[in-house]
């Protein structure tokens, strides 16, 4: 009785399992001199489902170096501590405090260090889930930190814990793996660029091509750490090379920066180089980081001779950019800064053909840049040939949105001879996808007395219900009720609503009656 009270109190080191075989753990007998009781060590070895390693006297690293975890076919459980009576996971001071291992090692060729240069208090990974010491309770993954630099992710799929051993150490704070070590972005040897006189022939166009290495040269230059001599050596070796680096993702910004940096005559230089070549010139200026290069060239050139230069290489190729997706943002930033004087040649050809380029999708833009800066003179010449050619503009796809933005430019003059255009044809333009658009707009952007005509010539055509429950039609119609309710004189709004209430078992049977039901009932509630 007294031995197994005894017996009781002890923290078991390690514990086998009672369902395998009688295997017993490698120790040395004469290890028993370690107990302070000899008649239980004896008793001890009587008991076949228990094994006590004693730890008082020996070293701790020998009785490491005698383990050999290898052999261990199912480990549940290792766990320290002296042989008082505190229970599992409370250790009293100057005990040892080990660790938990709920499996057995996902691979038998893992091997332990059982050398005696072993040293508890190192590192030691545990290719199993984290377990709290305290509350002997598992640490779910999404509370445990994901470890990029565990090499042991790839043995078991989890995320490794380090853990360090310490015989004093009684909490069992957990000491993660740091994330992989990344090179700071600002780190000034990440961006280290050798002076440039040790640069050979070349090297200045291949370190324009990286990212990197291209951000630091752009700063040198943005903060004038480079001296005159520097600057002409880059202009010396880029320009060779410049069109492919005005197209470059990355080198296109150091041209930018070096035109800004470099006196004038070598920036009518760099000019005459770049419009050398009319195949090339074109090429760069319907390119996505060209036409951004020559965009910010526009902005910095200062000097009249400068100016021509640049015109007269944009004028042959002018129809053809304000087609393109990239070339059309370059008339902008012309526009704004030369004179009306200076662009009218760059503009007589878009004039004269403002129609083939009103409907093309680039093109559109381009014309609401040109009528948005461009002086009266100009913008008369394109206005002019716009409203002669409203019906056609308003059926096409992307020519709608060039009369759409000149009647909401608000000339009275020219909304009038619009909507003189296209007197006759609103019905059938309410049927159009695009054409309904410009009726729309007619009525929200004209005076009264214009929007009036607009409206009683739909609701007198015979087909007028067609257009109450048509997919477009009843667009139009919604906007004619909150027209017509600005009116001073309401007899129109009044009339729209009349018919609304004659034909209301109509509209509600259709999908798209039933919106100008709801509009009306909404212009109703506002009055």
């Amino acid at each position: 009785m007294e031995r197994n009270s005894y017996t009781q109190g002890l923290q078991i080191a390690f514990m086998g399992d009672p369902t395998e075989e009688n295997q017993e753990f490698p120790f040395n007998d004469s290890s028993s001199a370690g107990f302070s009781n000899p008649n239980f060590s004896q008793g001890l070895q009587s008991h076949h489902d228990v094994r006590v390693f004693g730890f008082q006297q020996s070293s701790l690293d020998d009785r490491f170096s005698q383990l050999n975890l290898n052999d261990i076919e199912n480990p549940t459980r290792i766990v320290g501590s002296d042989f008082g009576p505190a229970p599992i996971g409370l250790f009293p001071e100057n005990s040892f405090n080990g660790r938990h291992v709920l499996r057995s090692l996902p691979s038998q060729n893992m091997v332990v260090d059982r050398s005696p240069n072993y040293s508890p208090s190192t590192f030691i990974e545990h290719n199993v889930f984290d377990f709290d010491t305290n509350t002997q309770r598992r640490t779910p993954p999404s509370e445990r930190p994901y470890n990029l630099c565990d090499p042991m992710r790839s043995v078991n799929g989890l995320g490794s814990t380090m853990m360090r051993l310490s015989m004093h150490d009684h909490h069992h704070q957990p000491l993660h793996s740091p994330p992989p070590r990344q090179l700071p972005r600002e780190n000034s040897s990440y961006y280290y660029i050798p002076p440039l006189t040790e640069l050979k022939a070349g090297d200045i166009c291949t370190v324009a091509k990286d990212r990197d290495r291209c951000l630091a040269f752009q700063k040198k230059l943005d903060n004038e750490v480079l001296t005159r001599g520097e600057i002409d050596m880059i202009f010396m070796e880029v320009k060779d090379h410049l069109h492919e680096l005005m197209v470059h993702r990355f080198a296109n910004y150091l041209i930018q920066k070096l035109f800004k940096a470099i006196n004038n005559e070598q920036r009518t230089q760099l000019l005459l180089l770049l419009i050398r070549s009319h195949q090339r010139f074109f090429q760069v200026c319907t390119n996505l980081y060209g036409s951004r290069t020559i965009q910010k060239f526009i902005e910095i050139i200062n000097i009249q001779e400068q100016k021509c230069i640049l015109l007269s290489a944009l004028k042959p190729i002018a129809i053809t950019l304000a087609k393109d997706s990239n070339g059309h943002h370059i008339f902008e930033p012309c526009l704004k800064k030369f004179s009306s004087e200076e662009t009218m040649h760059l503009m007589d050809g878009i004039i004269q053909h403002c129609v083939d380029i009103a409907i093309n999708k680039s093109g559109c833009c381009a014309l609401q840049q040109c009528l948005t800066h461009a002086n009266d003179e100009v913008s008369g010449h394109f206005l002019v040939r716009i409203v002669a050619n409203a019906l056609f503009l308003s059926e096409d796809k992307y020519g709608n949105y060039v009369v759409q933005f000149v009647l909401q430019m608000g000339l009275p003059w020219v909304t009038s001879m619009i909507i003189g255009q296209l007197q006759g044809s609103f019905v059938s333009l309410c049927y159009s996808k695009y054409g309904s658009n410009v009726v729309e707009k007619c009525m929200k952007e004209s005076e009264e007395q214009l929007s009036a005509r607009v409206i009683i010539e739909i609701l007198n055509d015979p087909d007028y219900l067609k257009v109450f429950g048509h997919d477009y039609g009843n667009f139009v119609i919604q906007s004619a009720l909150w027209a017509s309710k600005g009116h001073a004189n309401l007899g129109i709004h009044n009339a729209i609503h009349c018919l609304i209430r004659k034909h209301y078992s109509f509209l509600q049977s259709s999908p798209f009656g039933r919106r100008i039901l709801s509009a009306a009932s909404k212009c109703r509630r506002s009055t």
